[in-house]
């Protein structure tokens, strides 16, 4: 890979040190994050912490990306707890790790995979036994947050 540092011809104070002026640093400054992007990002999931998200829910971010507004995330539902019907403004991915959800009547299994198109809306997820998904969808604003707590205390 080209280092960015190699194009540049920076000018040489009286001490023999690099000076930039301002439009050679943010050239600099341009071309390393440009350089930097091309990386990959790593999250180490000892290092997240599990949030409660609603009662029984705790999500825990891995990656978001709110210019787009979508994050992918693990979500891990105990006994019996819910998810309330709500509207996906991306396509929602996810797959079931472990445990089961039901929806609309039908039970979804530790290895299955679902995709909620954009625009669409589905109905209450409820698993009975417990279960952990991995998503990628809608970075999920506190806005949205309690609005869904709001929904799931009105038994909506």
């Amino acid at each position: 890979m080209e280092n960015p540092v190699d194009k540049m011809a920076p000018k040489k104070s009286s001490d023999g040190e690099a000076e930039l002026d301002q439009s050679d640093k943010a050239r600099l400054k341009a071309r390393l994050l440009q350089a930097a992007s091309r990386e990959m990002t790593v999250t180490r999931l000892p290092e997240q912490t599990w949030r409660g998200f609603l009662p029984g829910v705790e999500v825990k971010i891995l990656h978001q990306d709110l210019d787009k507004g979508i994050q992918t995330a693990l979500w891990r539902l105990a006994r019996g707890a819910q998810i309330p019907a709500h509207p996906h403004g991306h396509d929602e991915e996810c797959y079931i790790l472990e445990g089961s959800l039901k929806h609309r009547g039908t039970r979804y299994d530790a290895g299955d995979f679902m995709l909620a198109p954009a625009g669409s809306r589905h109905g209450t997820i409820r698993s009975d036994e417990g279960a952990v998904m991995l998503i990628r969808g809608d970075a999920v604003s506190w806005r949205e947050r309690l609005l869904l707590r709001a929904a799931l205390a009105l038994g909506r």
